[in-house]
């Protein structure tokens, strides 16, 4: 990998703990992208933590004449687009969060790539949903999916209507079904609604299998009991909390209950579903529904 660290940085005495791990956003001067940096900014102002701002350059392979294919090095034109792009971003993060310790990151790989390698051990990796074609060469829309599927840790889709406007108190939303990692969006969303001081919601959904409702939806309430009860044994957390279940597609039932959340939690996939699946089904149609930021969290 081809990094440029665009600002420098005194690593002496440094130590890591988890608040202070740094928050990771793709840019590349689209309006998404500045949606998804202003969230990430504000967020990294209420952790207390560093912002690392990237930029992924990357040319399409060619084809060589009686060969395989090559990668074509950046053009100047695109390397002096993407050094705009960054300086205006350290310029933005001025503006929008005052006091926030940010870094700019120049990555000569694919922008999913890029955001992967510089935010493997990051809190949070944060994409727009979509980004510039063209000169930026950076179609978020695909970058957020494999974000979302590949990430080792949170990752968060801000869509452009999605922002909370300075609330971060707003609820939190959580989808639980008793996974793995359904528990671990859990304890994330208890752990972030007491950094916000915000309530959660726990919401369950529920496929009918008969004539009446009263199995399922006893059997998800005592899901959700039972997941609550782990979450807040591993978390401490006493944030007020309040449960919601409805029968119906857990996205559906997910995206209806945050219409105005500050933020929505889902696990990488569900109770039951394939292993081999980096998302399922109800993360996806979150994803592709929800008109709030989304953290995508993985056991």
């Amino acid at each position: 990998m081809s990094l440029v660290r665009t600002v420098p940085r005194d690593d002496a005495g440094s130590m890591t703990t988890e608040m202070s791990k740094p928050i990771v956003v793709g840019v590349d001067g689209s309006t998404d992208s500045g949606v998804a940096l202003d969230w990430a900014a504000a967020e990294a102002r209420l952790r207390g933590a560093p912002l690392h701002a990237v930029h992924g350059l990357w040319m399409p392979m060619a084809a060589v004449p009686f060969g395989g294919a090559a990668v074509l090095p950046p053009s100047d034109e695109l390397r002096a687009y993407a050094t705009d792009v960054l300086d205006a971003t350290r310029r933005r993060v001025k503006d929008v969060a005052p006091g926030v310790e940010a870094e700019t990151f120049l990555v000569l790989r694919p922008p999913a790539e890029a955001l992967l390698e510089v935010g493997k051990d990051a809190a949070l990796i944060v994409a727009g949903t979509r980004g510039l074609t063209g000169l930026g060469a950076l179609v978020l829309g695909s970058v957020s999916a494999r974000i979302a599927a590949h990430a080792p840790v949170p990752a968060v889709v801000v869509p452009p209507e999605g922002t909370d406007d300075g609330n971060r108190a707003g609820e939190i939303v959580v989808g639980v079904d008793g996974s793995e990692h359904a528990d671990a969006a859990l304890r994330f969303a208890l752990t972030e609604a007491a950094l916000r001081q915000a309530r959660v919601l726990a919401v369950g959904a529920y496929h009918l299998r008969g004539r009446t409702t009263s199995p399922e939806r006893q059997e998800t309430e005592a899901v959700l009991a039972a997941a609550l009860e782990r979450a807040r044994a591993a978390t401490g957390a006493t944030v007020p909390t309040t449960v919601r279940v409805e029968a119906g597609h857990a996205a559906e039932v997910i995206v209806e209950a945050s219409a105005t959340a500050s933020l929505i939690v889902v696990g990488t996939r569900g109770r039951g579903e394939v292993r081999s699946m980096l998302l399922g089904s109800t993360s996806r149609g979150v994803l592709h529904q929800a008109t709030r930021p989304v953290v995508v969290v993985r056991a």
